[in-house]
């Protein structure tokens, strides 16, 4: 077999197994058993004691393309069963294929028709903003998560629970520069969309924090639309065509498929990949040595803490004070995993996931 033939083939296998392990891992729920603990999560918005008026409905709204919503469905999920018997129930709904705003929209509105007393959902744009002033002003309770926008709150929102994506972006950009040990060089940008707000103040915060440091991006980014196949075809494609390269940022779904270009190049030693979410694949990326970090936003927190806070919310008629929350986004490499690592820590733990 040719050494051409040799890396075809096992960019054929490591694009089958990314495939493969996305798969099962969307399908898993995460969640755990319908019948797991339902007392609530230390350190996290507790159920009020105020007994509620009837049946209290959530609707989580979220989307299925990459193991980060396996954290926030799972997060939902818990929540559902914390507020069972206080007549509350927290209902997850996929919104379809497309993230944008009008899609995310479309679910709201949906959710509002079908009556939840509230409605969480991930936002895509400063435009489902309206959609929160449409529903506040009726008298529902609604929340975003994973990005934060001023325009939550003053359209009437109820929480909004996100990582502050800029300065992660820049955390990231110090901890690349730190792992090029003095060394200059390049580093590839690997983000969702351009459109996609979060991925893009994600980007906006790195490549402004690399400024004047001895780390240059290769260009402005590569989209890879949330998928890991995507993301290890655009590593590959920076490690071919750099011979300087010395570090990989991803700022969205599927960092574990450059982690998995960058050994399947035997390069793990010389190109640092960072990251985000504390999934169950990028940790094994971390244990392998293939990925150097990731930075996590409690991708659970995001399901959970918003949907506590809309349950609350809807019974006392008070809104969380402030309505705009930072997350917890701890930076994770293999020398402080076992602080963050899932599989050890209780489900719902602070600082991992």
């Amino acid at each position: 077999m040719s050494s051409r033939t040799r890396v075809k083939a096992v960019t054929r296998g490591a694009a089958a197994l990314l495939a493969v392990t996305l798969f099962a891992t969307a399908c898993g729920g995460g969640g755990g058993s319908d019948d797991g603990p339902s007392d609530p999560i230390a350190g996290r918005p507790t159920p009020t004691d105020q007994a509620a008026d009837g049946e209290v409905r959530i609707a989580m709204i979220g989307f299925a393309n990459n193991p980060y919503w396996v954290n926030v469905k799972a997060g939902a999920d818990y929540a559902n069963r914390v507020l069972s018997d206080k007549d509350g129930s927290v209902t997850w709904i996929v919104a379809g294929e497309n993230i944008d705003v009008q899609t995310v929209s479309s679910a709201i509105r949906a959710a509002d028709a079908q009556g939840y007393d509230g409605v969480g959902f991930f936002i895509a744009g400063e435009g489902n903003c309206a959609d929160i002033q449409t529903l506040s002003g009726k008298g529902k309770k609604v929340g975003a998560y994973n990005t934060l926008f001023d325009c939550v709150e003053s359209s009437g929102g109820t929480v909004n629970y996100a990582q502050e994506q800029y300065k992660a972006g820049q955390l990231a950009a110090q901890e690349m520069i730190k792992a090029s040990n003095g060394q200059t060089g390049k580093v590839g940008i690997i983000v969702s969309q351009f459109t996609a707000p979060g991925s893009e103040q994600r980007r906006q915060g790195f490549v402004d924090g690399l400024a004047g440091s001895n780390l240059t991006p290769v260009s402005q980014g590569v989209e890879a639309r949330d998928s890991a196949s995507n993301t290890y075809t655009a590593a590959q494609n920076y490690l071919q065509s750099n011979a300087d390269l010395l570090g990989i940022y991803a700022t969205a779904g599927g960092p574990f498929g450059a982690a998995q270009a960058v050994a399947a190049a035997g390069k793990q030693d010389t190109v640092k990949v960072i990251g985000y979410d504390i999934s169950t694949e990028n940790i094994a990326a971390i244990k392998d040595g293939s990925m150097y970090g990731v930075i996590g936003q409690d991708a659970f927190g995001q399901g959970y803490n918003v949907a506590i806070e809309l349950f609350n919310a809807a019974v006392t008629g008070q809104n969380p004070s402030p309505v705009a929350q930072e997350a917890n986004a701890p930076f994770v490499t293999a020398e402080n995993l076992a602080e963050h690592d899932p599989s050890v820590l209780p489900l719902g733990a602070v600082g991992a996931s």
